[in-house]
This record gives C-alpha cells, structure tokens and sequence, in this order.
C-alpha cells in the first residue's frame, strides 16, 4: 500500500482518462482510501497495477504499513 498526496493524484486523473477509469474500479473494489493527515488530504492505494501506473506516470508515493 502506499501513500499519494491528492493534490498531486488530481491532475493525472484528470489529464489521463484511462487512469480515471482504473481509479473508479479501484475505489469500487475498496483499494483506494482518503485520508487527511495534519492539513493534507492523501489517498492511500491498495492496488498494485494502479500503483506502478502513477508510478510510470512519475508519481511515487509513499509505502505505508496495512492499518488494523
């Protein structure tokens, strides 16, 4: 799982259609969580092609630990 401000995850959703689609069957499988950390907003993503997706896209995002 890793961690994704959400002002840098908006831009490419909105450039990249087909990556907005993914991120839709994302959230409706449960892999994609929001979160506000302090004063930021940050997605945390679960599924592993969406990830090396925003990844090739030259977002890297943070790892984190699964939450209980």
């Amino acid at each position: 799982m890793r961690r994704y401000p959400a002002h840098k995850v908006t831009p490419l959703l909105v450039a990249h259609p087909d990556l907005m689609e993914a991120w839709k069957e994302a959230a409706k499988e449960g892999k994609l969580r929001a979160k506000t950390l302090g004063r930021e907003n940050v997605v945390l993503v679960e599924d592993p092609a969406l990830i090396a997706r925003l990844e090739a896209l030259g977002l890297r995002g943070e790892p984190v630990k699964e939450e209980a």
